[in-house]
């Protein structure tokens, strides 16, 4: 009977060739980069949960209110602006981690980061059971999360593994987060309605209990392995200086930064292109007086039956007979239309010319204000789904069998090449098709692209860094220069706004912005190379750790 080491040993043996499929991965390492890999998995599993519950609550959750008056916003100018702002509280938030950096040891830092985050959601919890306005405040808060506790989990990673096995492991650990993003996608998609969005944050809450455990287990791990120190590993690893001022003063760090900056702003100008294109899309059906293309009843007209109010409920909203909105998810179009019959839970309705028989209750709405924001809140919350299921599918795909190739026959810098030049396509064909099938297909591609190959090469700049630039410059960029990357696009928001731009005009801008990137690219080859070259003359012969 084969004793309990010998058992451990076989499972790792077994572990280690299946982890062979997909990189170069030795026995000592099976551990820390499953766990790793786990890890990053919850996190991305959480974050797609809060994703989802967000995109309703800023796109269908109205304008935002100053000094008592509403501006005249729709849901994606809301979401552009809201995302502005996240910068400006990044400003703190990087100043505030970089003194707790410099304070703290990499799990002190780990911990007080994930329990104040868990905690915030229990507090966004109560609030929405209060009935408190949450559509901006989340989102400001989700951008925050996202940055702070995705980048933190790098810097972790990065400070665990030297260069050399950062880039052997780094595509496997890759894969925990495209799987994370693409199971929290599905699950949010299958959980939103019948849990609701608000007990999704509570869910979320947990999942970040349980990475805080798995990284300990993996910092145990590392102080447990040959040469492993604990003074090391437990001092603080912010450095004297902010993160700011280390940028300023590396040239590589400052191209990084400029490859960050115009990678999200191509990206964020990209999601409003996609946000607008949906809207119009959920209400071509309707009638710019709110009249029933299909010659339906108006809701709001004098003497129509079971007529209502904007923003009044009806006295039998979901009755026969009644005047309602049909959300129509496979196609993302909200119709009008009238209840002609309720059976049960179900209704048969008559919307765009034809009667729509069995419609669930979350897909028929009363025709009042709230009403509309209800069902445009369905046919967002179902088509963000399912789009971050297809974008976090092909990611995963990507991330399973392309990237190690990638990274071990082509290298980290022609990986950084390939995402500029499917956004240049993308949006080229964008300007010329400006539909909804076209921004869908065009993001899809950007955006699996991006979590995969794009996601892993860019974590991989890091490795040939110091300690320092890898907590605090790391967190500087991958935290306040992505949200400044978002204020830019958030002005060319406000500006094609102003000017009344097409989604062609965006397309175009894009297209621009896409040739400036690959541009930035071409300079951070260059110095990435001279950087890797001097650190492999400089290294050690016995493999000395880089500190």
């Amino acid at each position: 009977m084969a004793s309990t080491g010998e058992s451990e040993t076989q499972t790792r043996g077994v572990l280690h060739r299946l982890l062979a499929i997909f990189a170069e991965v030795k026995p000592r390492e099976v551990f820390s980069v499953l766990i790793l890999t786990l890890n990053v998995f919850l996190l991305l599993t959480g974050y797609y949960l809060l994703k989802v519950v967000r995109e309703p609550l800023i796109l269908a959750g109205g304008g935002i209110e100053i000094g008592g008056q509403k501006l005249d916003l729709d849901g994606p100018e809301v979401k552009a602006y809201a995302a502005a702002g996240q910068a400006l509280l990044l400003v703190g938030v990087v100043r505030a981690y970089g003194a707790m950096a410099r304070r703290f040891g990499r799990m002190q830092l780990t911990t007080a980061l994930t329990l104040f985050f868990a905690s915030n959601l229990v507090l966004f919890f109560f609030l929405a059971r209060l009935g408190v306005p949450l559509g901006v405040p989340f989102y400001l808060w989700v951008g925050c999360f996202n940055l702070t506790v995705i980048a933190q989990f790098w810097s972790f990673a990065n400070d665990v593994y030297t260069p050399e096995q950062g880039k052997r492991l780094f595509a496997i650990v890759g894969i925990g987060s495209s799987l994370g993003a693409m199971f929290g996608a599905q699950i949010a998609k299958r959980i939103y309605v019948p849990i609701g969005p608000y007990n999704m944050m509570l869910v979320a809450a947990g999942v970040l209990l349980v990475c805080l455990w798995l990284t300990y287990l993996v910092h145990r791990d590392d102080l447990a392995r040959p040469g492993g120190e604990r003074a090391s590993a437990d001092a603080p690893p912010g450095g004297a200086s902010g993160g700011f001022n280390i940028i300023a003063r590396d040239r590589y760090l400052l191209l990084i930064a400029g490859l960050t900056l115009v990678l999200n702003w191509v990206n964020s100008t990209g999601e409003y292109i996609l946000d607008r294109t949906l809207i119009e899309s959920a209400t071509s059906a309707l009638d710019p007086r709110g009249e029933a293309r299909d010659g339906a009843p108006d809701a709001a007209a004098p003497g129509a039956p079971d007529a209502a109010a904007p923003g009044t409920r009806p006295a039998a909203p979901l009755a026969a007979g009644a005047p309602v909105y049909l959300v129509d998810p496979q196609a993302s179009r909200l119709l009008e239309g009238k209840i002609t019959a309720v059976n049960g839970g179900a209704f048969d309705v008559e919307a765009g010319g034809e009667v729509v028989e069995g419609a669930e209750e979350g897909l028929v709405h009363p025709r009042t204000e709230e009403g509309k924001k209800k069902a445009l809140g369905a046919i967002i919350g179902t088509f963000k789904g399912d789009f971050f299921y297809w974008v976090n599918t092909f990611g995963v795909l990507l991330q399973l069998f392309v990237v190690s190739r990638i990274f071990k026959y082509l290298g980290v810098r022609f990986a950084l090449f390939i995402l500029p030049t499917i956004a240049l396509l993308g949006y080229a064909s964008l300007a010329v098709v400006p539909a909804l099938a076209v921004v869908r297909f065009a993001k899809i591609a950007e955006n699996s692209t991006d979590y995969s190959v794009q996601n892993t090469a860019r974590q991989a700049l890091f490795l040939p860094v110091g300690r320092d630039a890898k907590y605090s410059a790391k967190a500087a960029i991958d935290t306040f220069v992505v949200r400044a990357g978002d204020v830019l696009a958030a002005g060319g928001v406000i500006v094609g706004h102003t000017l009344a731009l097409s989604t062609r005009h965006f397309a175009l801008f894009n297209i621009a912005l896409a040739l400036a990137w690959l541009a930035v690219v071409v300079g951070i080859a260059r110095e990435h190379r001279r950087r890797t070259a001097d650190d492999a003359g400089a290294a050690a012969p016995d493999g000395a750790r880089a500190a």
